[in-house]
């Protein structure tokens, strides 16, 4: 395991560093779309966009590692969150990957410039996770398909311009071999996308209901059954592992300054949690570097990251259920001025209940790590 930076890595962390100290938001400046498509547009102007996408489709052309350095910046600073970021983690990747020249010219200058917002449509009711049980159904048509189905748990599909949806195409083989990735224009007729209001009080998921839908064949994405490949390709996530340890040591550092204002440092049992949490980060931030080692040196093994999803996740839920216990009864309290930092827990602890269960959930990639990594029966 590679940990030392060359001299033209550490020139570039200090760039990013001289740029955010320049550019970054305000804390408590607007976060409405228009400010959210701003600050993505700075970073591309920049070159810190598409860190890794290929110049002449208007990515940076960055170094894996130059990645990694942009991304644990980022992060450091407490940077916003891109407003496209389902986009330019997944939909960007899988179209200059599996799209045409005419699909990569078409969608991917707009997605780097936020000029059109993406949404991913996997889950449905009726299978959650379990991709391969999708039931949307899109039949041929001429030159179009016309797609009738339902997805849930849908992302930003409210301000969204294009949805990445997985459907159905044919019902014969596998249950995975039938499945296909259409490009849907979301303002195309038949479309209707209910927000779901969220027990942390926001209502960034949907549910899209998809009633006859037209989408040109062009907009397919690969082949026809491809779609299985495509999806899997694209949720094996680009990023290298140092920001979330990152994240981690900001989720330590509120942590301790919850139990001192709540005057338990002094507490034996809360001395040890804070201890257990922060080795448990200690050890993912490692793992975060193994994994990043291993892919510059082309040795990854792609279902390493289920088990990184696994471990990050849940350890994300354990710091939030910490903070809520150190907070006793004043956790149930969202809004209260009297609570540093004015009830964050409170919507940290509920908003993580969706990670475990977000992009894959917990169950399913215990059984890839059990089955691919460790290569264990099934029964």
């Amino acid at each position: 395991m590679d940990l030392s930076y060359t001299p033209a890595e550490e020139t570039f962390r200090a760039r990013v560093r001289g740029w955010l100290a320049e550019n970054l938001p305000e804390t408590g400046s607007p976060r409405d779309l228009a400010a959210m498509r701003a600050w993505q547009r700075k970073l591309h102007a920049a070159g810190f966009l598409g860190a890794a996408w290929p110049k002449e489709y208007g990515g940076a052309g960055l170094s894996p590692m130059e990645q990694a350095i942009l991304n644990e910046e980022l992060t450091r600073v407490r940077a916003p969150q891109v407003v496209n970021a389902m986009a330019i983690w997944w939909v960007g990747p899988a179209i200059i990957r599996y799209g045409t020249d005419a699909q990569k010219r078409r969608f991917i200058p707009p997605i780097l410039t936020a000029d059109e917002i993406w949404a991913t449509g996997y889950s449905e009711p009726s299978s959650g996770s379990d991709m391969a049980a999708a039931k949307t159904r899109a039949v041929r048509d001429g030159d179009d398909y016309v797609v009738n189905g339902q997805k849930i748990w849908t992302t930003l599909a409210h301000i969204s311009d294009w949805f990445f949806v997985l459907v159905r195409t044919s019902t014969d083989g596998t249950k995975w071999g039938g499945l296909s990735v259409l490009l849907m224009d979301m303002r195309s007729r038949g479309i209707d996308i209910r927000p779901i209001r969220q027990i942390d009080g926001g209502s960034e998921f949907n549910e899209v209901f998809m009633s006859d839908v037209r989408v040109p064949v062009e907009n397919r994405l690969g082949a026809e059954g491809q779609g299985w490949e495509i999806v899997s390709s694209a949720l094996v996530n680009e990023r290298s592992g140092i920001a979330g340890s990152i994240r981690f040591d900001q989720a330590l550092d509120w942590l301790k300054t919850t139990a001192r204002e709540q005057q338990k440092l002094g507490d034996r049992r809360v001395r040890q949690r804070v201890a257990d949490l922060a080795t448990k980060g200690a050890i993912l931030r490692w793992a975060g570097m193994r994994a990043l080692t291993d892919s510059l040196h082309e040795r990854m093994n792609p279902h390493l990251s289920a088990a990184m999803k696994l471990m990050s996740t849940s350890l994300v839920q354990e710091f939030s259920e910490a903070g809520m216990e150190l907070l006793g009864p004043w956790a149930a309290l969202m809004d209260d001025p009297r609570l540093a930092p004015g009830g964050r827990w409170a919507k940290q602890f509920l908003y993580d209940r969706a990670m475990t269960i977000a992009g894959g959930t917990s169950e399913v990639q215990r059984n890839i790590v059990a089955q691919r990594v460790l290569g264990l029966p099934r029964k």
